[in-house]
């Protein structure tokens, strides 16, 4: 395959994934807004509740990255029955966890609300928000393995266009109910719920259709195995997903600890963050589909034309993010919040967040690569070892130098190792 051929390949596998990934934050922003315009109690409890809503169902992130490179396998191979019982079983897995998670957070969310000392009035703000947002969490985490079921197939646009719906669904919906009919951060979070049933339903139906299509092989199905694979993974970027989860909820616990305009501060900019980290995060979603068929084909990645391609648009874009988040920052923050924020006075602060961009950018892809590589041991250790260290300079530091900068110190330097350590490991 050319250069020319390889770019467009990514592009083409890219692009759908980078428009799903801008609209999910693009949504929990204007929730942030709504937030922001309803009052700062009401932006800070946000805040916390959106912290432990996704320590909960980023866990579970192997129904996206350890599905989506196993399918494409499996298609890559025709065998196309274990493909079909891979998919099912992945499928009725992702609704009870869901259900699971849902209670425990019904029964349990005062005591994870708690962990982030708020005041009474802020405790019973994120309480109500978080229990009603947790509605939606089995048809997240349906939406999540369906659309990685579709992008191992090659139909990467069904991702988006269940994004798109997302998003639509729920800022719609957040200012209707929420701002509208005046029932502040209650409507804004059974906005999030409705929008994720309506968007699950559409990826599960499309899916649906398309495994449809595929005729019967001669393939044995090895139930057993499957489900061994399906949890092998899965308990690997757990365990991943936990560090990495954890570590992030640190740092907004820490935040909280600080001052109410600290952790409203910290939630907006991490809002951005992740809107920002989307771009490259499309990229290695991308990667683990063709990091994945080039190796099935029996060709080496290190070194190769798709290795060199993927690292140059890495690059550029690493570059392009940290100049353009450093100038904008500030903008951003009082534009998404209604509110201004005295510590982006500081310097620091910028040059922090926009170096997280910069090394985070290597850092994900890295994440991908080695998804594709079939290097699930590897790709968790990445995480633990840096989430470890990260965590460590927060506790040294934050003691002695109590301020949102040394929350921002903290995730540059876990992402620095994470690139570092990612990247030695592809060459492996």
């Amino acid at each position: 395959m050319s250069k020319k051929a390889i770019n467009k390949d990514i592009w083409i596998n890219s692009y759908p994934i980078l428009i799903w990934l801008m609209t999910e934050p693009l949504a929990g922003l204007v929730d942030s807004r709504i937030a922001g315009i309803i009052g700062i109690e009401t932006l800070s409890s946000v805040g916390i509740g959106t912290t432990i809503y996704f320590v909960f169902t980023w866990i579970f992130v192997f129904l996206a990255y350890g599905t989506t490179p196993l399918v494409a396998k499996l298609k890559t191979n025709n065998k196309l029955n274990n493909l079909k019982y891979f998919v099912s079983f992945g499928k009725k897995t992702s609704i009870m966890l869901g259900f699971l998670v849902f209670i425990i957070i019904y029964y349990f969310n005062d005591f994870f609300i708690s962990l982030f000392k708020p005041t009474d009035e802020i405790n019973n703000l994120a309480s109500t928000y978080l229990i009603v947002r947790a509605l939606g969490i089995p048809f997240y985490l349906l939406n999540m393995h369906s659309t990685a079921v579709l992008r191992g197939l090659r139909y990467p646009k069904i991702t988006f266009q269940s994004s798109i719906i997302v998003t639509l669904t729920n800022v719609t919906l957040s200012y209707f109910l929420g701002i509208m009919l005046g029932l502040g951060i209650l409507g804004i979070g059974l906005a999030s719920s409705i929008s994720f049933f309506i968007a699950s339903m559409y990826a599960n139906n499309i899916q649906h259709k398309k495994l449809k299509k595929f005729s019967h092989t001669s393939d044995d199905v090895d139930q057993k195995k499957l489900r061994k694979k399906f949890f092998s993974v899965g308990a690997t970027i757990v365990l991943r997903s936990a560090f990495l989860t954890g570590f992030m909820a640190l740092l907004s616990n820490q935040a909280s600890r600080l001052s109410m305009n600290d952790v409203a501060l910290h939630h907006v900019l991490n809002q951005i963050w992740t809107f920002g980290y989307n771009f490259i995060d499309a990229l290695a979603i991308a990667s683990q589909t063709l990091v994945s068929e080039h190796i099935s084909k029996g060709k080496k990645y290190f070194g190769s034309d798709l290795y060199r391609a993927l690292l140059k648009i890495t690059t550029i874009f690493s570059l392009v993010a940290t100049l353009v988040s450093y100038l904008s920052i500030r903008f951003l923050t009082e534009l998404i919040s209604n509110q201004v924020f005295i510590q982006l006075e500081n310097n620091y602060l910028l040059i922090l967040f926009s170096l997280s961009l910069f090394f985070g950018s290597y850092a994900f892809l890295w994440d991908g690569v080695l998804l594709g590589l079939d290097k699930n041991k590897e790709f968790a250790y990445t995480t633990i070892i840096s989430s470890i260290l990260g965590a460590l300079v927060l506790f040294i530091l934050i003691a002695n130098f109590g301020s949102i900068n040394i929350i921002w110190l903290s995730l540059v330097i876990s992402l620095i190792f994470r690139a570092l350590i990612g990247g030695y490991f592809q060459r492996k």
